[in-house]
């Protein structure tokens, strides 16, 4: 049982996207909770400008939020990859939000009113934040969990049905001609032997097979310019903000609760497939195997 736990807590988790927006509405819930229920004594506090100050408590989340979400990851990327993030990083530091979004309403419930003021009241206002938070949050976190993975299951279960409904086609050999910024350095290769390619800063990074080997060449150039490069080559999608990928070369279609990731020939590099590509994608495969 313990072990089951432990394997769970440690699946992929999908790190927040919509940082902004998540910032915004939690801000405007807890000014709306604190407004509707008044915690804390504020039942009992009168003022003409009452409605005001409680809403207050969604400003000073809001600026929480932003230190969290905007500014911890932006100096701590390492520890916000989110191909490393898990179930349990996800619940840890949702429990680290919540606990700085207590304190900065304590902080500024003193100020104000002087509620709860010292160590004791500190003590007094977290133990009230984390226990009506921390229920929604590991429910929450299971539930989006459980429904992300079988989401993403299930599209990648009908890309690979495609997959096997599709043999690939038997074509001309052709050959593909990259061309970097500067009009000299160039790649020439078959189009049967193009794995993927990766858009790495202001260079793109091609891997093919030649001789049965993997390869791989660099050239500056951006993505997009070489999607118009390959634009006459239906075979070759584009799955991701900074991959281009062979349809050919598609063993096997995986997904977790984190979203799709291709399976190759030739290589064990799983390629991730954004959500706004993911249909443009299945419909490249029906058409191009």
């Amino acid at each position: 049982m313990g072990l089951m736990i432990k394997e769970y807590l440690n699946q992929p988790y999908p790190l927040f996207e919509s940082k902004w927006k998540l910032n915004i509405s939690i801000s405007l819930f807890v000014a709306l909770f604190m407004l509707i229920f008044q915690p804390f004594g504020l039942s009992d506090y009168h003022s003409i400008n009452k409605p005001i100050i409680i809403a207050g408590y969604g400003c000073v989340t809001y600026v929480v939020l932003l230190f969290n979400l905007h500014i911890i990851p932006f100096f701590l990327k390492s520890l916000f990859d989110g191909k490393l993030w898990t179930v349990i990083k996800q619940i840890f530091w949702l429990i680290w939000i919540i606990f700085t979004i207590g304190f900065g309403n304590y902080i500024y419930s003193s100020f104000i009113f002087s509620i709860f003021s010292g160590f004791y009241g500190f003590l007094i206002f977290q133990f009230f934040t984390l226990a009506i938070g921390i229920i929604p949050i590991v429910v929450l976190t299971i539930l989006k969990q459980n429904f992300m993975l079988s989401q993403n299951l299930k599209t990648a279960n009908d890309f690979n049905n495609r997959l096997k409904l599709k043999d690939e086609k038997v074509m001309q050999e052709q050959i593909i001609c990259l061309m970097a910024e500067n009009g000299k350095d160039k790649l020439e290769i078959g189009l049967s032997n193009l794995l993927y390619i990766e858009s790495t800063g202001n260079y793109i990074q091609i891997f093919y097979t030649k001789e049965f080997k993997l390869k791989n060449a660099l050239l500056r150039s951006s993505l997009k310019r070489t999607e118009l490069q390959i634009k006459d080559y239906s075979s070759i999608v584009k799955c991701h903000r900074a991959f281009l990928v062979s349809i050919n070369k598609i063993t096997q279609v995986k997904g977790n609760s984190q979203g799709l990731k291709l399976v190759l020939k030739d290589t064990d590099i799983e390629i991730p497939v954004s959500r706004n590509f993911s249909k443009s994608l299945k419909d490249k495969i029906i058409s191009c195997r």
